[in-house]
């Protein structure tokens, strides 16, 4: 059975004079800041070691590292050519993604029978001198990494097997940084749906990406109309 350490009280006489219980507290307040700033140093170091280098295939235990992404970029143009249209959702300090404040910029307005090429575009740019482009980082891990798409807008789909593809052998299977956007012909219209994004991340090769995640690096939704 664990032990409860009991605190030793140290009394003030009744015959203290107020300079001396004035000293007596300083003295307390003294050790108390000491013992605050020795916590604080304490947990600056644990977040320090928390943030090392992503490496999927020898992961920290735990949650693990998630991509650290400030700006994400949507862009879908029309197969056989056509206007490329885009939205936007930036973080400007890093720390509201995957639920940004404020909206995005630009509505994906997608036509009915039109079949896009789709990309997305992950930054970390909080530092103007020193951009991240995360898509090299997925590129590089890509057995490790997936896209998933989805429309609540009825007659919109985004094929499995428009996806770009990692490198597992002997199967490859779906990353996503490319895939395509179906609009069917008889699609109906509406001037309000969504396109929501996740980006998950595994601890080892993620097989068809199905299974259950290491981390969330990105959870996040676009505006879209059909027309």
């Amino acid at each position: 059975m664990r032990r409860i350490a009991r605190r030793r009280h140290i009394p003030l006489s009744r015959d203290y004079s107020p300079t001396d219980k004035r000293n007596f507290d300083m003295k307390r307040i003294g050790v108390i800041r000491r013992r605050a700033l020795f916590a604080a140093g304490v947990v600056a170091v644990l977040f320090t070691a928390a943030c090392g280098d992503d490496n999927p295939a020898a992961p920290i235990p735990g949650a693990g590292d998630p991509e650290n992404i400030s700006r994400v970029t949507v862009e879908l143009t029309p197969v056989g050519g056509g206007a490329t249209i885009t939205s936007e959702r930036v973080d400007p300090d890093g720390t509201q993604l995957p639920d940004p404040v404020g909206p995005a910029n630009g509505t994906l307005t997608l036509s009915q029978g039109t079949t896009y090429d789709g990309t997305i575009e992950l930054l970390n740019d909080l530092d103007p001198n020193d951009v991240v482009e995360i898509n090299e980082e997925i590129e590089e891990e890509a057995n490790f990494h997936r896209f998933f798409y989805s429309f609540d807008c009825d007659g919109v789909t985004v094929p499995e097997g428009s996806l770009d593809l990692d490198t597992q052998t002997p199967t490859a299977y779906p990353v996503g940084l490319h895939y395509q956007v179906v609009v069917d012909a008889d699609a109906p219209t509406t001037s309000s749906c969504t396109l929501h994004v996740e980006l998950h991340h595994f601890e080892t090769d993620k097989g068809d990406g199905l299974g259950s995640t290491f981390e969330t690096d990105l959870s996040i939704d676009f505006p879209v109309t059909v027309e």
